[in-house]
């Protein structure tokens, strides 16, 4: 309830904003093919198609797996405009859904757990003061659950404390510049459903490169940090290599070989230290 209050909130306000600026603007589009702000393909937390599987490793605590995430999503322009003394700016939403499967017996592939399930909704406000930079402000709400099979399997009969189930407000930047894009992210948890440390962000860069004369094939290579201040800011870091298929711009397929150490970033479990090896792929089919 208190999320639906601040999405309309946040949308009577540009309601009266672009109301007050009919006159001046020049240009728009409904549903716009293509987002402002770009596309963060290691973030586990955007809002895209994606697959990953991966040899999992932790130090202590659980025994070593097969892990599988998924997730469906999409990031969305609603309304895009642009005046004749301002860049284009744009109101969007976001909505995904992201699970993880554990192999328990990697040879066995009926020995499976639907280990957790999380959601997404969100609404954006993006900008574009200059060829190179694009900002974004975020509201979203995401909340994890566990899946029946992990609750069945390991005999969990009550209910645990969900420390996954929040909101947050967050502030990003990017920079463009020739064959790179370096972003950066800040945000603060205004509410939770359980006690939470409220400051988490992001920051890394993304690299591609047409693969000889072509305008479709590109090489990649990216990096992604996120940390917050629930695990003391311990770094959740992502790094990746491979390859673009697609038109710049146009939401391409990737395909990776990529590995993760820090927190996992899903579940009720987020204070579990692993690391992640193995190949993953992602698209936005609706970009």
């Amino acid at each position: 309830m208190r999320l639906v209050k601040l999405l309309t909130a946040c949308l009577g306000l540009f309601l009266t904003t672009q109301s007050q600026n009919l006159k001046a603007q020049t240009n728009d589009q409904w549903l716009a093919k293509t987002a402002l702000f770009p596309a963060k393909p290691l973030d586990y937390r955007e809002a895209q198609f994606s697959g990953s599987l991966y040899v999992l490793h932790t130090p202590e605590g659980w025994p070593n797996r097969m892990f599988a995430n998924y997730s469906a999503g999409i990031t969305r322009s609603i309304y895009r405009w642009e005046t004749t003394s301002e860049k284009p700016r744009e109101l969007g939403v976001e909505i995904a859904t992201f699970t993880q499967f554990i192999f328990e017996d990697p040879l066995n592939w009926f020995q499976v757990n639907h280990f957790n399930t999380e959601y997404k909704v969100g609404i954006h406000y993006n900008w574009n003061p200059s060829d190179s930079w694009v900002f974004r402000i975020r509201l979203y709400h995401i909340s994890a659950h566990l899946g029946d099979d992990f609750i069945y399997r390991f005999f969990i009969n009550s209910y645990l404390p969900n420390p996954r189930i929040y909101e947050v407000i967050d502030i990003s930047a990017a920079y463009i510049k020739s064959h790179f894009t370096f972003y950066g992210t800040l945000g603060v948890i205004p509410h939770s459903a359980y006690e939470r440390k409220r400051v988490l962000g992001d920051a890394g860069f993304k690299w591609n490169k047409p693969i000889a004369s072509s305008d479709w094939l590109r090489w990649m290579g990216a990096l992604h940090i996120q940390f917050e201040q629930e695990t003391d800011f311990y770094p959740g870091t992502r790094i990746a290599a491979g390859i673009e298929i697609g038109k710049e711009g146009s939401a391409p397929f990737t395909i990776m070989l990529d590995a993760f150490h820090g927190y996992i970033p899903f579940s009720l479990f987020d204070k579990a230290r692993i690391t992640w090896i193995g190949g993953s792929m992602s698209f936005q089919p609706f970009n």
